[in-house]
């Protein structure tokens, strides 16, 4: 069973990729250096609420809209039309 933490990281991702998005893309938009974000993205650090407000915002959504895609079961999700 895959925990709600790991679900969000990889829709993360997921949406990444479907936009054509880096892990330097993500660095940008939470003001922080790549590794770092590489390990938010793979759950070896943690996201902050405000790290989510600014990925939502990069991907034309607000926080609630994001984080309502990102609970969802990953093949359950169609792209986001900002």
């Amino acid at each position: 069973m895959t925990s709600e933490t790991e679900l969000m990281r990889a829709n993360i991702r997921g949406e990444m990729a479907r936009r054509g998005m880096t892990q330097e893309d993500i660095a940008k938009a939470i003001g922080c250096e790549r590794p770092l974000a590489n390990k938010k993205l793979t759950g070896k650090k943690d996201f902050t609420v405000s790290d989510l407000e600014k990925i939502a915002d990069m991907f034309g959504m607000t926080l609630f809209q994001f984080t309502a895609v990102l609970l969802q079961p990953i093949d359950s999700i169609k792209q986001f039309k900002a």
